[in-house]
């Protein structure tokens, strides 16, 4: 059987999450065919469907090679959206260096390759930083992610890292009050146009929290130059920005799996499948 549009998903959520839900509705309401498929399911064929969207893939950092072998061949036999490029790009966070050297602002980070040593008291000391959050490079949901006092850094902090950074590639940064007082804010852009933004709850793992935003224009104009910065467009993006004393810095951006959360913003997800289907 043919479709026009397959959602891929993992084997926990097999028929998408609610976002997920949401853009099948909107699809089918034009008429076209949509389908769900698990993306490491040996049985499915991806050449069903011309076009392939990665939707709630929430499983992919726990099985890198195999999702990383899994973008290849599936980009062999469909359009892959976003595009298998910025794809294999975006899962890892390095593409934040990639940013910064095209001129946009975000978190302060050190990277730190896998069996790499860091003296972490000296590194706040150093940059000045009272707290650190320590994370993987590849990860989602929070996955490793974990922030430590100036007092855990010699012990706990150290011991979190280096069991990352055994099998993995980790990042260090700043904890960034502005998460938790002012929120972190997620601007979700359609197609390269500003659709909804939301503010997320601290670490980004309740999205049941999250309440409507109203960007400011300086945070639309920030949101605007991260895209640019990615080099080409994509049809879906969540820019997760943090406000500072600077202005807003970039904590990450969302091009793979993202929760858009189109439930807040009515006409979202038919806007979503239009670009979809065009």
């Amino acid at each position: 059987m043919s479709f026009d549009v397959t959602l891929v998903t993992y084997d926990a959520l097999p028929a998408g999450a609610d976002d997920d839900q949401l853009l099948a509705q909107a699809i089918s309401a034009t008429g076209a065919r949509v389908r769900f498929a698990v993306w490491n399911d040996p049985a499915v064929d991806w050449s069903a469907a011309p076009v392939t969207v990665i939707r709630s893939t929430w499983d992919y950092f726990h099985r890198i090679a195999e999702f990383a072998a899994w973008l290849d061949l599936a980009a062999s036999q469909t359009r892959l959206v976003n595009s298998h490029r910025v794809l294999r790009w975006n899962m890892d966070k390095r593409y934040l260096a990639d940013l910064e050297a095209r001129g946009v602002a975000v978190v302060p980070t050190l990277f730190v390759r896998q069996g790499e040593r860091v003296d972490l008291a000296a590194l706040c000391a150093d940059r000045g930083w009272d707290e650190l959050v320590v994370k993987p490079t590849i990860s989602g949901g929070a996955f490793g992610t974990r922030r430590f006092a100036a007092t855990e850094l010699a012990v706990e902090a150290a011991a979190h890292l280096a069991g990352l950074t055994e099998m993995r590639e980790a990042m260090i940064q700043p904890y960034l009050a502005a998460v938790e007082t002012a929120r972190e804010r997620s601007l979700v852009f359609l197609g390269g146009a500003f659709s909804h933004a939301f503010l997320k709850a601290p670490f980004g793992v309740d999205y049941s929290a999250s309440v409507s935003h109203a960007p400011s224009a300086e945070e639309l104009a920030f949101g605007r130059q991260v895209l640019d910065a990615v080099g080409e467009p994509v049809a879906y993006a969540r820019v997760d920005i943090v406000p500072s004393a600077q202005g807003p810095l970039l904590m990450e951006l969302e091009v793979i799996e993202p929760n858009l959360l189109l439930g807040l913003a009515p006409g979202s997800a038919q806007r979503l499948a239009d670009l979809l289907l065009s």
